[in-house]
């Protein structure tokens, strides 16, 4: 949070919730003029866009005239979005000062949707993952199939609301 404040953006950007089919989330994004982009594929029927905020809100107005719900998140940026990418260096900075080593537990990353790497040699793959993954959309539907194909059945959501477990049963509803 500190090096995103350290960087100066000409457009912060802006994001937003929304509640549709991601096919159709992915339509309307792919055909809207501008810097926008599926920043959390959270679910199939939930998504954050995010990007330049002209952008951003041609395509909330365009998924609102389809009858969707799309609601604008406060947020001081456009997180996991070409919009913060100049971050991820001073980002790295820091990461590699602390010098991360690999887990010993199966962690999930949210760019790739997959394992990070566990070998010990491997560690500067995982700066190189956390640095990249500021400016990089979330792959939590991708990452939920991951931890099921590895054996994962239960899902514990720490916090006050109740939304990973929407995207969850969504996801894995089906699943025995």
């Amino acid at each position: 949070g500190r090096e995103m404040t350290q960087v100066s953006f000409a457009d912060n950007g802006a994001m937003a919730a929304v509640f549709a089919p991601l096919t159709l989330i992915r339509e309307v994004v792919a055909a809207t003029p501008g810097n926008v982009v599926i920043a959390n594929i959270n679910s199939h029927s939930q998504a954050v866009i995010g990007g330049a905020t002209a952008a951003v809100d041609e395509a909330v107005a365009r998924l609102r005239q389809q009858g969707v719900d799309a609601v604008m998140l406060p947020v001081s940026h456009a997180f996991h979005t070409s919009i913060v990418a100049p971050a991820s260096e001073p980002l790295r900075a820091v990461l590699e000062r602390l010098a991360p080593v690999a887990p010993r537990i199966p962690l999930v990353a949210n760019i790739s949707g997959e394992f990070y790497p566990q070998e010990p040699a491997r560690a500067a793959e995982i700066v190189d993952i956390l640095a990249r993954q500021v400016a990089s959309p979330v792959q939590f539907v991708k990452g939920l199939h991951t931890l099921y194909d590895a054996g994962a059945r239960v899902f514990v959501e720490v916090g006050p609301k109740r939304a990973l477990h929407g995207f969850v049963d969504d996801v894995l509803g089906a699943h025995d």
